[in-house]
């Protein structure tokens, strides 16, 4: 039994290292999608805000243009006053030159007004282009790492069942029932518990085990289970479990 209970205890390791990978796996998709859409954002603001640098810029070339467009007609309509014969024309043409004062007029103010815009964008620029870049810089190597890990998992989770299963082939079949009830009721391989002299309570879900029913267990000649929990309850020594604890 003792040899059994000992198997039992390395196949649960091996299980549990196989369910944490399998938790990893289910959590890696999350966890990358969360990174990309963190550099995604980022990336869109920059975006936005470069063509609304570039947009301004075009504003201010339009409004710069239609000035000199504006100017050149309005040099053609006074050129015009000297051959005028009737007040009908006078008056036609003093319109024109009102107009295109005032068109001119409204470009030289469009033309500040998006000199103003374009600065504060370029100011906005720089802080969202440095936060991209920071974003980038903590993001990538994490999403890389994460890439990687998620690409080579299924092969981590099936080294470690196979290796489960060496233990597993040797374990006698009633144990191996009740082994296998338990974690498929609570659908996880943390169902086992070593106790010692000094630790007297169940792993699990912390009931302090009665004298009586420690005894049984570091006696190692029978498969017990926690009262409260369902849990295995198996008997380690101190030393043993200390050393199975370290990394």
């Amino acid at each position: 039994m003792i040899e059994d209970l000992n198997l039992l205890l390395e196949m649960n390791q091996l299980e549990k290292k196989a369910y944490e990978l399998q938790l990893t796996k289910k959590d890696l998709p999350s966890r990358i999608e969360q990174l990309k859409l963190e550099i995604a954002r980022e990336k869109a603001r920059l975006d936005q805000i470069t063509h609304a640098t570039a947009e301004a810029r075009t504003k201010i070339q339009e409004n710069k243009d239609l000035a000199v467009q504006e100017q050149t007609a309005l040099d053609e309509s006074n050129a015009r006053l000297e051959n005028i014969s009737t007040n009908r024309e006078y008056d036609a043409v003093h319109t024109e030159i009102a107009t295109h004062k005032k068109n001119i007029d409204m470009a030289h103010a469009n033309v500040l007004h998006f000199q103003q815009t374009l600065e504060n964008l370029e100011k906005d620029s720089e802080a969202i282009e440095t936060e991209y870049k920071r974003v980038l810089e903590v993001n990538e190597p994490e999403l890389k790492k994460l890439e990687e890990e998620l690409s080579g998992i299924e092969g981590r989770i099936e080294a470690q069942r196979k290796l489960s299963e060496l233990p597993r082939a040797r374990i006698r079949k009633r144990i191996l029932t009740v082994y296998d009830r338990v974690v498929q009721r609570r659908e996880t391989p943390n169902i086992i518990s070593a106790l010692n002299r000094s630790k007297k309570y169940c792993g699990i879900c912390n009931r302090t085990q009665t004298p009586q029913q420690l005894i049984e267990i570091s006696k190692q000649n029978a498969l017990i289970t926690c009262e409260s929990c369902g849990s295995i309850l198996v008997w380690q020594e101190e030393s043993v479990l200390e050393a199975s604890a370290l990394p």
